[in-house]
């Protein structure tokens, strides 16, 4: 459902806390004249419409039964699934399952010398996680890209495949004469895998903290800079912004610290893809009025990009610090690789859509949000191609 009245934002957050299994906040409004968006249990939906109703705030229901639209869209992706295996001319993306994903970078790099496909790290029910190097000169500036840190966010793994996918055309070899990139598709694939087989809106792992009630940590919470500061993540397991008992406490996260450390020197660009929203996010997200080193050259670029995108997509994005656009979040993968390896230049960047389909976009988007990052893409590099 859609909140146009962003004055109880604070009430949801509550409701949010105190019951998670009830309400499930989607996004947050970007300003005053904006909306909310958040999914509602039945139960937690007679409550807080009866909340709405006495305080006279305006709703719209967009999706009246959840279900229902995740069974159109597993529908949807699992036709255009099958006419990719049998081949019948026409390319149609979907959402790849972890497996499809590891067998599709195996094949694509034994084919591809520029590019080769480690396991540096496993997760808490055994999983590789995959990360992926391009390059043609081992001593060019890195750029690197995630994906999948949030379960749910299926397009966000979609994109880094497209972004893997146009490095190997002829389009990408100028991106190659200068950079080098290291791109991880799923940071969470035990999750990334419940979503498809038990529960489409999963956020968190699949760890189980010592002594808790609920399972799962949110991994974008867990990350050793600011973590567990102010009100950027939660303390309760059963929350959705779970941080974990202690910072780095689980294995995709030692994972990815590791690989950044051993990575840190060449890195110059670091982009984390999650969605929905259309932001371009800059850190810090652990406090309000904490910047970078880099912000006014974050935000100066992050403009362009949003510029450029609308010129040539139409889509509009939003540019500023997470936790000015949106909310605090401490803990987060942004704000480590600024605050604590002090890479120069880190962005969170929320794919499509604004809201209608949220996280359950139809396999069709696969390929324009995939043009959009690589528009994205290629505004930032150019902007920080070495003299």
């Amino acid at each position: 459902m859609r909140i146009s009245n962003p004055q109880i934002i604070n009430t949801i957050i509550n409701l949010n806390l105190n019951k998670p299994e009830s309400y499930d906040i989607w996004t947050f409004p970007r300003d005053t004249n904006n909306s909310m968006y958040i999914s509602v249990s039945p139960v937690g939906f007679q409550n807080l419409t009866n909340y709405l109703h006495h305080w006279n705030i305006s709703y719209e229901i967009i999706v009246s039964n959840l279900q229902r639209a995740i069974l159109d869209e597993k529908r949807d992706n699992h036709l255009r699934r099958v006419s990719s295996y049998l081949r019948t001319g026409r390319n149609r993306p979907y959402y790849k399952s972890f497996n499809e994903i590891v067998q599709y970078l195996d094949q694509l790099s034994q084919t591809r010398p520029y590019m080769t496909v480690e396991d540096f790290g496993y997760t808490a029910e055994g999983r590789p996680m995959k990360g992926v190097t391009i390059s043609s000169d081992s001593t060019r500036p890195i750029i690197w890209i995630d994906a999948g840190i949030h379960a749910r966010e299926w397009i966000a793994p979609a994109t880094a495949l497209s972004i893997i996918n146009k490095l190997m055309r002829p389009s990408g070899q100028t991106l190659l004469k200068h950079f080098q990139f290291f791109i991880v598709p799923v940071v969470n694939p035990d999750g990334y895998e419940y979503t498809r087989t038990k529960y489409r809106l999963w956020r968190k792992n699949r760890a189980r903290a010592e002594g808790e009630a609920c399972i799962g940590i949110d991994l974008n919470r867990n990350f050793p800079f600011k973590w567990g500061v102010g009100n950027g993540a939660s303390p309760h397991s059963c929350s959705d912004t779970y941080r974990g008992i202690e910072a780095a406490s689980e294995l995709e996260t030692q994972s990815i610290i590791k690989k950044l450390k051993s990575l840190q020197k060449q890195i110059i660009l670091y982009l984390s893809l999650h969605s929905f929203g259309q932001y371009i996010l800059t850190p810090f997200g652990f406090s309000r009025y904490s910047y970078p080193p880099y912000y006014q050259k974050l935000m100066s670029m992050g403009k362009k990009v949003k510029q450029m995108i609308q010129n040539r997509h139409g889509y509009v994005y939003q540019v500023g610090s997470s936790s000015e656009l949106l909310y605090e979040a401490a803990g987060a993968t942004d704000d480590y690789v600024a605050g604590e390896l002090k890479i120069p230049y880190a962005y969170t960047i929320e794919l499509c859509d604004e809201g209608r389909y949220g996280f359950l976009l139809p396999p069709s988007y696969i390929g324009q949000v995939g043009r959009q990052l690589w528009t994205a893409l290629s505004v930032l590099a150019n902007d920080i191609i070495p003299n």
